[in-house]
């Protein structure tokens, strides 16, 4: 019988004994056995209550939904030419489900410039992340899917309150090619004296093909990105990053990654291996936070040297000032080189205001030098996070 129907069968039968002989059962007999059935009741509706918790808990499952999204608007002069551009950069949604308490999916779904249509130049529908994580350890997860890079600071963290500036620093968009995802598997581990790494084994770069188009560009790395579709996994890359976060308010992190072959074993090869190399350092004191970062590619071979392309890196200083709860102000200044005997630079300086911790709304101006583009203006910008 149904654990809710026994005690009120019971609770019937006693109602109806009692009606019986109600002549015979004093008033005070009566309410002693309907407190004791009362009793009886909630004990054994606690110990259901007890083993649905206890069975919920053992399992583990639990779906989560999170988000974010980015509305940018942009009033620049490109070299004495007016750009004035509204755009929803973008919109994500997170999803997640666990297994267990060791075995978890996470997955991001992102949708770039509101819409993508067969005459759209900018939409995109992007599965920025799909994988499973299994723990190892307490203190040890394997992944396997698609997985953001481990490379620089806003590549895995990139909601928009969690750093300055409507766009993302140039840096890490160009030199380190925000935002950058790979499938393959990866190894992470941390430590209680706050020493973490990341291991990573992931499709390579395959950059543009010269020999079948003569206005390739087989040494812009960023366009070498394979997003996981129908990547051709010839020759894979190997990642790996350390970082210390052993003091209040301090993070050191140093990453590389090695590409064998960036033409992906092309009938006529017209690349070699390329190698990058980074570091961040981020102290937070009191409401000051100071933030430097430099990476660097080698691409290795005669064809990268002699299109000046052989040296391609970059840096930033960036200082910020939270004032309070809402209000925080910042200076960037971004030095980088993708070409030989190019120097560009960018200087921004902005506010972010936060009505909630979770909501921000951003407004920075930027100035550029010649090589960078010259592009100077302002940016207004609103984000989202949950």
């Amino acid at each position: 019988m149904n654990v809710f129907m026994k005690p009120l069968a019971l609770a019937m039968m006693m109602s109806a004994g009692s009606a019986v002989a109600a002549e015979s059962v004093s008033r005070e007999e009566l309410e002693q056995r309907i407190s004791e059935l009362e009793s009886m009741l909630s004990s054994r509706l606690d110990a259901l209550a007890d083993a649905v918790d206890a069975q919920s808990e053992s399992s583990g499952k639990e779906v989560h939904i999170g988000g974010y999204g980015e509305l940018h608007y942009n009033h620049l002069n490109a070299d004495g030419e007016d750009q004035r551009l509204l755009d929803l950069h973008r919109m994500v949604l997170f999803l997640g489900y666990d297994y267990s308490d060791r075995v978890r999916f996470i997955s991001e779904f992102e949708v770039e410039h509101t819409l993508v249509s067969g005459g759209s130049e900018f939409g995109a529908v992007e599965i920025e992340q799909a994988y499973v994580e299994i723990d190892v350890r307490d203190n040890m997860q394997f992944r396997t899917g698609v997985m953001l890079m481990p490379l620089g600071i806003v590549n895995e963290t990139h909601e928009p309150p969690t750093f300055y500036g409507v766009e993302r620093p140039v840096i890490e968009t160009s030199v380190i090619p925000s935002t950058w995802y790979s499938a393959g598997v990866s190894l992470s581990q941390n430590f209680d004296n706050g020493i973490s790494y990341d291991v990573l084994v992931t499709e390579g770069l395959k950059t543009e093909d010269p020999t079948s188009n003569d206005e390739a560009d087989p040494f812009y790395l960023k366009g070498g990105k394979q997003k996981a579709s129908y990547a051709d996994a010839f020759n894979l890359a190997l990642t790996g990053r350390v970082r210390y976060r052993g003091i209040a308010g301090l993070e050191l992190a140093a990453y590389a990654q090695y590409q064998p072959d960036l033409d992906q074993s092309a009938e006529t090869s017209y690349a070699e291996s390329a190698t990058l190399m980074g570091g961040h350092v981020i102290y937070q004191l009191a409401p000051v936070t100071l933030t430097a970062l430099y990476a660097r590619w080698d691409v290795a071979g005669d064809a990268a040297a002699e299109a000046g392309k052989d040296l391609q890196d970059g840096g930033y200083l960036e200082a910020s000032w939270q004032a309070s709860d809402r209000w925080g102000a910042f200076v960037r200044h971004s030095v980088w080189s993708e070409q030989e005997d190019e120097s560009a630079a960018q200087s921004d300086i902005g506010v972010n205001f936060y009505p909630h911790p979770d909501v921000v709304f951003k407004a920075d101006y930027q100035l550029q030098n010649d090589d960078a583009g010259n592009v100077d203006g302002f940016n207004l910008g609103m984000g989202y996070q949950f």
